[in-house]
């Protein structure tokens, strides 16, 4: 599965290969159902749409619309011949930061701020950025001059 974390809260899409012996054709016509189950709440449950099945590349293109942080073990049912074996295939639902450079600033503002981690959007409105302070009793909302998803 490509790849194996996924936002909270945007959009992705997700590939996950099947075995190149898998002997079931892999079609388009709603074949296959894919869900993905949180591990700590087993009655939590997103369904992923299948966008796009290769049955060359026996691979099925799956969107995955967000949900709460934690791991999901993903599930896949063939209309016609059941569940298939995904012991394994678990999607880390997070994003994360790393690390944030500079670490101070000037109290007029102006001071470019570089924020790496994971699970970021491309489109600077994805990720909104503040700066709390007074205890977190005040935040000031601050520009993104440009983003990518880390």
């Amino acid at each position: 599965m490509i790849p194996d974390s996924a936002s909270p809260v945007l959009k992705t899409m997700i590939d996950i290969y099947l075995e190149p012996d898998f002997s079931y054709d892999v079609t388009e016509e709603g074949a296959f159902t894919v869900n993905a189950t949180s591990v700590e709440d087993p009655n939590y449950v997103r369904y992923l749409n299948v966008v796009r099945a290769d049955n060359t590349a026996k691979t099925l293109s799956c969107m995955f619309g967000g949900a709460e942080s934690g791991l999901f073990q993903m599930t896949i049912r063939h209309k016609d011949y059941g569940l298939i074996d995904t012991t394994g295939l678990v999607l880390d639902v997070s994003a994360s930061v790393s690390s944030v450079s500079p670490k101070v600033g000037s109290i007029y503002g102006g001071t470019l701020v570089t924020i790496t981690g994971q699970n970021f959007g491309n489109v600077y409105t994805d990720n909104p950025v503040s700066i709390t302070y007074n205890g977190g009793v005040g935040a000031t909302s601050c520009y993104v001059q440009t983003t990518e998803p880390t």
